[in-house]
């Protein structure tokens, strides 16, 4: 099932990236030019610029690289190009042209112009595979930074090994599990369907892997919760042989009609202007629970979101309200609030809704509350896509239309304009500024 798509043809992006695996990883050559760029040195050049210099300012991503890699060196600004073109192949949810632009644009800093029509920036080949959801997006810096650390680590094995853990799945679990990173990072399930995509499902978390493997009797999320990816991406197969005798005559694919419909988050909600659908807004792989057996992780100092998701406890503790965060967040708001504060976090919501909207309101980034109501919802968008925000509180209403909660999006003044362009009157909650 994974390496098939019911709605788009994939072989060219997969094509793509056995070209890449086989060219760059294995071995130390380029995809975009005939010198050898994939060599330890260069990886060292691009670490050195990009992870041993981050920068925290308020600029976009791709602008931050520029300046990142603006004194690296011709050849290590297009390794950084070629390394932006890998993390980009899978996601759907940016325009090809987009990926195209900004991989040209890193490489443009070498001096030397990219050819637009190359063929491995055509769009059968960027269109992606699918959605990495805001977060892939938020969060790329650290996914950009833990692609280097995987291809450095490689760099130190010799070639043989290399191929090994490529073309044998156990061997490339033991290996990717290996190499240390800060959070989940959805790169670890996306290079592992590039590289196994008769073995793996193209799911770039394990939030969608758990939601179907639930929906269809396999195990609940509690247990599943516990696996490893490698027992995750067993029962997926297992389970997609057992529909395809259901369905023998057609392409199934878990994101698509039929198999779509018996999992997904998405439901049909009756209100005032008509029937709606709201898809209940799941944890992106950064807030994937800690403790999976098979994780090791790093811990990187609170993000700047978790210094202000716990500002805002301090504030409504000291106001006497009980304080809501979400569970993959509680343990980090919680090592920089004050006892008092840690008293008034709670472990479980007390409220009486259903299930859809008891979903939404769990993800929240802040509630406060006065005995068993939502007296305030704050979302912070400092370092999250300002969508991911609107979109909680927006299916928040279209569940709950009379529920009375002030809503708030705390985040720098500069994103103003995106939120009301996103916002487009569905609802206006108040604006806190943060600097």
């Amino acid at each position: 099932m994974a390496r098939q798509c019911s709605t788009r043809d994939i072989s060219s992006i997969l094509g793509a990236a056995e070209q890449w695996t086989r060219t760059c990883l294995i071995e130390d050559r380029s995809v975009f030019s005939q010198e050898p760029r994939w060599t330890s040195q260069r990886v060292d050049q691009v670490y050195h610029a990009f992870v041993e210099h981050p920068d925290v300012g308020a600029d976009d991503f791709i602008t931050k690289l520029k300046g990142q890699m603006r004194d690296a060196g011709p050849a290590a600004q297009q390794l950084a190009a070629e390394l932006l073109w890998a993390l980009l192949l899978f996601p759907s949810n940016m325009k090809s042209r987009t990926k195209r632009q900004q991989v040209r644009d890193i490489w443009a800093l070498s001096g030397h112009q990219l050819a637009e029509n190359h063929p491995l920036l055509r769009d059968n080949v960027l269109m992606g595979v699918g959605s990495g959801g805001p977060g892939f997006n938020t969060y790329r810096p650290d996914e950009l930074t833990f692609l280097i650390s995987l291809v450095r680590d490689l760099k130190q094995r010799d070639e043989d090994n290399r191929r090994l853990i490529f073309t044998n799945y156990d061997v490339f679990v033991e290996w990717i599990t290996s190499v240390p990173r800060h959070g989940q990072r959805q790169f670890r399930h996306i290079l592992r369907f590039l590289s196994f995509p008769d073995r793996v499902e193209r799911m770039s978390s394990n939030t969608d892997r758990r939601a179907i493997l639930e929906a269809f009797s396999v195990a609940p999320v509690r247990e599943t919760r516990k696996w490893s990816d490698a027992a995750l991406d067993t029962a997926l197969i297992e389970l997609g042989a057992r529909l395809q005798n259901e369905y023998p005559s057609q392409v199934l694919d878990f994101y698509e009609p039929p198999l779509r419909e018996r999992w997904s988050r998405d439901r049909k909600i009756k209100t005032l202007s008509g029937e709606i659908t709201v898809t209940v807004p799941a944890d992106d792989d950064e807030r994937e629970d800690q403790d999976s057996p098979e994780e090791k992780t790093t811990s990187p100092p609170a993000r700047q979101s978790i210094q202000v998701q716990s500002k805002l406890a301090e504030i409504g503790a000291i106001m006497g309200f009980k304080i809501w965060t979400p569970r993959a967040d509680r343990s980090r708001v919680s090592e920089l609030v004050s006892d008092q504060t840690r008293c008034a976090l709670l472990e479980d919501l007390p409220l009486n809704y259903d299930t859809a909207t008891l979903d939404t309101i769990e993800q929240i980034d802040i509630l406060w509350l006065k005995g068993r109501s939502i007296a305030r919802a704050f979302e912070v968008e400092h370092t999250t896509a300002v969508y991911s925000g609107l979109l909680r509180m927006a299916d928040l209403l279209a569940l709950q239309p009379n529920m009375d909660i002030r809503l708030h999006i705390v985040a720098p003044d500069e994103r103003r304009d995106k939120y009301f362009a996103r916002c487009c009157g569905r609802f206006s909650p108040f604006w806190i500024v943060v600097h």
